[in-house]
């Protein structure tokens, strides 16, 4: 029995939300059983494409879904039950698949395993890295329409906003306060007359808490000038979001935020000077309410954030430079690690992490993997864009709306290290997705 309704995932995560919020505030592990059995079989009597969506929503809740704080996350079962239903949806429905994905897929996965082995680095580590993207796979094969880009970007900016609100609530609850403190070292900043903490939702760092902030940020704008339609939930939403992003006090929040103004003031010069002048007096606005009421608080954190160590590089960085000469150096000084890359888990990056993505990927899979890696996901974007029918439109626009989520995250990523995470695989879904959304001559799979 295959459940219709389009807001059955959606009950169905609110409801096994509250559970794991009931897991953290008495420590029982009989409510995780239950938001386990709940999203298992939602995830089974669901369509193979809502499937995801539970994966969507629960990727910001990664680290609170746990019985131990110390054990493996339940997306990791999650994700492999996702797998298996895909698999078994694939084989039933007699799917084909596209000959030169499964064969970039099966190259990517042994590739980073293999490397990863010989190195002798962490099994388990690699293992999860694989098991990320191939949940991508799988989820590309299934999409056939354009409409499951708005379904995904609300249902990944739900779990955001939950797991923001459950925060918030936290910091008058001292039993779900205490469990999230637990987690991991409490990121504050001192300033001269307060110690403020560095909002993270439920995640451990507040940086990449708010890279996932400015992803569902930058769909949701995509969403509002889709097809003209100019939604205003999307808006509101994204506002919201912002804010929250603002409280992690992330410079590389800021930073990139600042790059995202300017590149929808752009977009939007080139294609309506209405729409321009309308989102600069709608900018001004909000800025001018937040300086308003929240001035001196917000200036005095960021200028601590910024320059409070000094004007150095380095100091600006918050000692980034120096991790990228020490990654720079393991890289080009090693011709393996330079050509093979270094694997997973192995000693150096046990202690040190590279704090940008352009030389943590290299470092951990080499000239090869990235290559590997490109080849994959340039198949799995050309899989989708003739799964919801675009493929004789350009397949890529510079100066788009629909490319600003993919530019968001090469900002960003200046700083983080996205590729080994998580929930990366989950925001190339998101990014290649909004660049499909342009008006397309063809016709969705559902359609023909």
């Amino acid at each position: 029995m295959i459940v219709e309704s389009k807001k059955f995932s959606v009950l169905i995560c609110i409801i096994s939300s509250i559970f794991v919020v009931f897991k953290i505030y008495t420590g029982q592990n009989l409510f995780l059983w239950l938001f386990f059995l709940l999203t298992s079989i939602a995830m089974l009597l669901d369509k193979q494409q809502h499937r995801i969506e539970y994966l969507l929503f629960f990727i910001s809740w990664v680290y609170v879904i746990k019985f131990d704080i110390s054990g493996y996350s339940l997306l990791v079962v999650l994700s492999s039950f996702y797998i298996l239903l895909s698999i078994l949806t694939l084989f039933l429905q007699k799917q084909g698949i596209s000959k030169r994905l499964l064969l970039t897929y099966f190259l990517f996965a042994f590739y980073t395993v293999a490397v990863t082995l010989v190195s002798g680095g962490n099994l388990i580590a690699v293992l999860g890295f694989v098991l990320n993207y191939s949940v991508l796979f799988c989820a590309m094969l299934t999409l056939n329409d354009k409409a499951y880009f708005r379904r995904y970007t609300y249902i990944y900016t739900s779990g955001l906003l939950a797991a923001s609100i459950v925060r918030l609530i936290s910091y008058s609850v001292p039993e779900i306060d205490h469990f999230i403190e637990s987690m991991t070292i409490v990121n504050t900043v001192k300033t001269m007359n307060s110690i403020s903490t560095r909002f993270t939702g439920l995640d451990l760092d507040p940086n990449y808490f708010s890279l996932q902030i400015l992803i569902a940020m930058a769909c949701l704008l995509v969403l509002f000038n889709l097809d003209g339609k100019k939604e205003k939930k999307s808006i509101v939403l994204l506002v919201i979001l912002a804010f929250f992003g603002i409280l992690t006090y992330s410079k590389m929040f800021i930073i990139t935020l600042v790059v995202f103004i300017m590149m929808t003031f752009i977009v939007f010069i080139k294609n309506n000077v209405k729409t321009a002048i309308k989102f600069s007096s709608f900018i001004v606005i909000i800025c001018g309410v937040a300086l308003y009421f929240f001035y001196e608080k917000l200036f005095e954190i960021y200028w601590i954030r910024f320059f409070g160590s000094g004007i150095s590089t380095d100091a600006i960085t918050t000692g980034r430079v120096s991790s990228w000469g020490l990654f720079i150096n393991e890289i080009f000084q090693n011709t393996k690690v330079f050509v093979l890359g270094a694997g997973f888990g192995t000693s150096f990056a046990k202690v040190k992490m590279a704090h940008t993505m352009y030389l943590s990927t290299p470092y951990y899979i080499g000239l090869i993997g990235v290559a590997l890696s490109v080849l994959y996901i340039s198949s799995l974007y050309k899989v989708i864009r003739g799964n919801v029918g675009i493929m004789n439109t350009p397949g890529f626009q510079i100066l788009s709306i629909n490319a600003i989520p993919l530019y968001i995250v090469l900002v960003a990523n200046i700083g983080l290290d996205s590729f080994v995470m998580d929930y990366f695989p989950y925001h190339i879904l998101l990014i290649m997705f909004a660049l499909t959304m342009s008006k397309s001559k063809g016709t969705t799979m559902n359609e023909r």
